[in-house]
């Protein structure tokens, strides 16, 4: 089983061999949406036991890659508003307002969160 991510979809590619032509064939047989990959049960009843276990092992490692991506946010984030900071002390354009513009909103949902899960007062 292959999984071949295009945009915001996964593909679930079946690899078989053609016992005439002796080549390999390829056939789609589901797609899980990248936002949220649950399979359906048309998708299931198309898979083998054995693919199955390998779509619920590539999920495992999915989630497993998204809660790193979201650790290693958390912990670059001091480092990263400091050259923020430092990027915003030279620059006074329209461009800087804007992105300091987007950037206000995100803060405030942070600290939003630090507060409701009594990690910040």
């Amino acid at each position: 089983m292959q999984f071949r991510e295009k945009g915001r979809v996964v593909q679930l590619i079946r690899t078989s061999r053609d016992s005439r032509s002796k080549k390999s064939k390829n056939e789609i047989v589901g797609r899980l949406a990248k936002s949220n990959p649950q399979g359906s049960e048309t998708l299931q009843a198309a898979l083998s036991a054995e693919e199955r276990k390998e779509v619920d092992r590539w999920l495992a490692s999915q989630a497993s890659l998204e809660r790193l991506k979201r650790e290693l946010a958390v912990r670059n984030l001091p480092e990263q508003m400091a050259l923020a900071e430092a990027w915003f002390a030279d620059q006074k354009d329209d461009a800087a307002r804007v992105l300091a513009a987007t950037l206000i909103p995100a803060w405030v949902r942070l600290r939003v969160a630090l507060k409701r899960n009594g990690l910040a007062e």
